[in-house]
């Protein structure tokens, strides 16, 4: 080899050092900071979760088999199955899945102080009970229902504890508490920047009014509004039978940020029949 093609050779390997090195920084940020995300939003929601399976015996029955619907109808079945078992597990007398259409009476133990086994809630039934019970709302719209109905039915503590972790996310977060017949949505603003932003669009759904002094109609707050950093807590009138979606847009040093909750109403998740499977 000449000395101009060992060159040549040598800049090669150089090059492809360094590139190789950059993606390999650029992944190690990405594996650094996605996971910091992910953790913040699952340790939240596993707060609300895990209140809401201790406290499953204790809590109002409507209440509870409302939220495990909906939990269900957002879940795959493998996190279904695990859903299951923990409700089985509380102790309770009462049959899970029979209000929704899971199982049927002697299937669930209805009134007979037996529980199911987690072998009756095969992948093949649980996919038609889903295709049949839950094909009204989306995966997202469920999840966040879920959240809203498991509320109802876990105590005060672990209501506010759920909230105290949702207050500490970056950014722009919103969601939503049951309050009496209103409903309190809950807009957050986290950030280590001073500048405040500035409302770009909101929208509520389905004849829902927010009562924010100056939001037009439809409008959760008024066009240009700054947030602070702070939890803005909005009531929000609807008639009980209607869900509702809450939508924000803000900017910050022209960047936007969004938040959306879903606020089911009486006829979402409504207990039904059991469900026969084909």
């Amino acid at each position: 080899m000449n000395h101009s093609a060992k060159l040549i050779n040598e800049r090669s390997a150089a090059e492809l050092g360094i590139i190789v090195a950059s993606r390999i920084i650029v992944l190690a940020c990405i594996l650094h900071i996605s996971p910091a995300g992910a953790f913040v939003v699952d340790s939240c929601r596993k707060i609300l979760a895990e209140g809401f399976y201790n406290d499953y015996a204790r809590s109002n029955a409507r209440f509870r088999d409302q939220a495990m619907y909906a939990e269900l109808c957002s879940s795959k079945f493998q996190q279904a199955r695990q859903a299951v078992n923990r409700v089985q597990q509380s102790g309770t007398d009462d049959s899970v899945g029979f209000s929704y259409g899971l199982f049927s009476q002697s299937e669930s133990g209805a009134h007979s102080g037996r529980h199911s086994s987690d072998s009756s809630l095969n992948e093949d039934r649980f996919n038609q009970w889903k295709s049949a019970y839950c094909s009204k709302n989306s995966l997202a719209d469920s999840s966040r229902a879920a959240e809203f109905l498991m509320q109802k039915a876990v105590s005060q503590s672990v209501a506010n504890a759920w909230s105290a972790c949702m207050r500490k996310r970056e950014g722009l977060t919103c969601w939503a508490t049951p309050q009496n017949k209103e409903i309190m949505l809950n807009v957050n603003w986290i950030s280590t920047d001073s500048l405040q932003p500035h409302v770009q669009h909101s929208f509520l759904t389905r004849g829902a009014v927010s009562k924010f002094e100056g939001a037009d109609t439809h409008r959760i707050l008024p066009v240009g509004y700054k947030l602070n950093t702070e939890t803005l807590r909005i009531p929000i009138a609807r008639e009980a039978d209607n869900a509702v979606v809450a939508t924000i847009r803000a900017i910050h040093e022209g960047v936007e940020h969004s938040c959306n909750v879903f606020i089911p109403g009486e006829r979402d998740f409504a207990l039904t029949t059991p469900f026969v499977a084909r």
